[in-house]
């Protein structure tokens, strides 16, 4: 079976870890991007300019947002990650805090548009992991 290999190429599926035998390409490919862009540590990529300000850990959130205004200018955060992707045109992030006694999460929901079409993103920010909900595109 032939894969449809879009502008953006074609590359190995890889979110949480990588999926030998599945590829992706369009928009699809440019949300796992998003993903990795999202749970990678700033500087962790080794490199110039462009590595070493790759990256938003997200994780990191736990512990340090504080206020409603803390957690509103996450979208806005991440928002600004994302841009820095040029195959990304448009972003929408929804960011919603949920508290259970003293355990916090955040629900993040990104929408955004490619050349090539949109994807969404889901993701759920807690104080052990970032879990990946879902991802269309």
């Amino acid at each position: 079976m032939t894969q449809a290999v879009s502008g953006f190429g074609l590359d190995t599926s890889c979110t949480t870890s990588i999926r030998s035998g599945q590829f992706v390409s369009g928009p699809r490919l440019v949300a796992e991007a998003a993903y990795r862009r999202l749970t990678t540590p700033r500087g962790m990529l080794r490199g110039g300019d462009d590595e070493r300000n790759y990256g938003f850990d997200m994780s990191e959130l736990i512990g340090s947002v504080s206020t409603d205004s803390d957690a509103v200018s996450l979208e806005g955060k991440i928002r600004n990650e994302l841009f820095k992707d040029e195959r990304i045109l448009t972003v929408d992030v929804n960011v919603t805090v949920t508290t259970s006694g003293p355990a916090v999460a955040f629900d993040v929901e990104i929408k955004a548009t490619t050349r090539e079409g949109p994807f969404t993103l889901a993701v759920r920010v807690s104080e052990v992991s970032v879990e990946l909900l879902g991802i269309q595109g």
